[in-house]
């Protein structure tokens, strides 16, 4: 249980440093002088997480290092990334983009922008309900759900969920087909889709 609770400690604090980090990064950007911050936050950061796991800088970089290269062989070998998003994953790393690198995209592009704008919801329920996208927003705006826009024109809102997956199905065949997303990643987009396109 005690270990339980330094992780979720540790948790918190990478949320806090990370959102306190973010911040700096802008400070320094516009500091007039060119010198940054007196406070180093990703140094600070490191120190930080290597004195909760009772360890010095060097063994909590080896195993953040390790860490990533085994989080990659994983995620690569269960058909969770391509060669080439491993690939990609493994230069930002590189880098020096750190762990957080391993956390946005993994899983290939949004579902809501699969395939581009014209394919995102949104577009989707203007181009079934016959109107222009900005025309449904104006209606959203004032508390519609796009189900009561729907009803109002008497168009089932089924009928934009099916086109929705629809066409979400045919981006995501063609994601993998082209190479940019694995079947196991598709299958996954599929099922958050499917389990929420009618909220």
């Amino acid at each position: 249980m005690k270990a339980f609770w330094k992780i979720v400690g540790i948790a918190t604090l990478v949320a806090v440093l990370g959102v306190m980090a973010g911040g700096a990064v802008a400070l320094a950007q516009d500091a007039e002088d060119g010198a940054g911050l007196p406070f180093d936050f990703r140094t600070r950061f490191r120190e930080a997480i290597a004195g909760i796991l009772d360890i010095d800088v060097q063994a909590y970089d080896a195993a953040v290092e390790q860490a990533q290269g085994q989080i990659l062989d994983e995620a690569l070998s269960e058909g969770w990334l391509t060669e080439d998003q491993a690939d990609k994953m493994r230069e930002r790393l590189e880098e020096g983009v750190g762990p957080r690198g391993l956390g946005g995209g993994i899983l290939g592009p949004r579902m809501g922008s699969m395939g581009g704008r014209e394919h995102a919801p949104l577009s989707v329920a203007a181009e079934q309900l016959g109107m222009s996208q900005q025309d449904l927003l104006d209606e959203l705006k004032d508390g519609k759900s796009i189900a009561d826009v729907a009803r109002e024109q008497g168009v089932d809102p089924q009928t934009i969920a099916d086109a929705y997956l629809d066409q979400l199905a045919e981006n995501l065949a063609k994601a993998v087909e082209d190479g940019n997303l694995t079947q196991k990643q598709a299958d996954w987009m599929w099922e958050q889709a499917e389990g929420r396109v009618t909220d």
